[in-house]
């Protein structure tokens, strides 16, 4: 690959999940910034022009480990940065900086509702696993939402976690195309359509929940209306959009 930008870091890991989905590992190679649960950084490789194409990704890794940023990345095709990152290798230089971003755990005491829709589970992996490096807890009901079973990224780590017992995890994983994942016998449906049975069977309401949103702007728009029906503040549902309502643009 061209080396023509001053590229600052390394693709140090790639584990592809299924066909176009992929964890990767990016190191820095200069001094590696300080992040936050929850927050993202920007990757860019040279496009075809000669140009930087740059795109935010949110850190799936603990903030407290520094020697690697984990990104969980879907390709898109008609996109204009990830088919540049599904062409280069481990070891091929790429740009990263960082970090930035407001969707952070909120220290309220109240139990989170993490609610994801495809690699906008990836910013929920950074709090579990800050947390837990620290010893500390929450009370997490974690909603996860796919086309195909085999996108469910950590889904046997999250499982074992809530079975285990020491860290108050709820793990719920839900399946939109089940007729394509014949082995599939858990939730079917996208995963915006859970979430209404979820809080009520778990008791969850604006008095003692804060909810957390993460991915397609869709699933964020018809769960903030949920939300607001019910009465949550705007303040107790916190948002991250993947990309602008009605384009896709990785």
């Amino acid at each position: 690959m061209s080396e023509a930008y001053p590229y600052n870091g390394r693709l140090s890991r790639w584990d592809e999940l299924a066909d176009g989905l992929a964890i990767v590992g990016v190191q820095a190679l200069e001094d590696p910034f300080p992040f936050q649960a929850g927050q993202y950084a920007t990757l860019g490789l040279m496009g075809s022009e000669g140009k930087l194409v740059q795109r935010p990704m949110s850190i799936s890794s603990s903030s407290d480990d520094l020697s690697e940023y984990e990104f969980f990345i879907r390709l898109v095709h008609v996109g204009a940065f990830t088919p540049l990152l599904w062409k280069i290798g481990v070891g091929d230089s790429i740009n990263i900086k960082g970090a930035k971003g407001k969707f952070l755990l909120q220290d309220d005491g109240r139990t989170c509702l993490f609610v994801a829709s495809g690699t906008g589970l990836a910013p929920f992996i950074s709090m579990l696993e800050t947390l837990r490096g620290r010893g500390e807890t929450r009370d997490i009901v974690l909603l996860h939402g796919v086309s195909y079973a085999y996108d469910l990224a950590w889904r046997q780590e999250l499982m074992e976690l809530e079975a285990e017992g020491v860290f108050p995890l709820r793990y719920v994983a839900t399946v939109s195309r089940p007729k394509e994942s014949p082995e599939w016998d858990g939730a079917t449906g996208r995963v915006e359509t859970i979430v209404a049975a979820q809080m009520d069977g778990l008791g969850l309401t604006p008095d003692n929940t804060t909810i957390y949103l993460c991915g397609n702007p869709e699933m964020i728009s018809v769960v903030d209306e949920i939300a607001t029906a019910r009465g949550f503040p705007p303040e107790q549902v916190r948002k991250e959009l993947y990309w602008p309502k009605g384009r896709e643009h990785r």
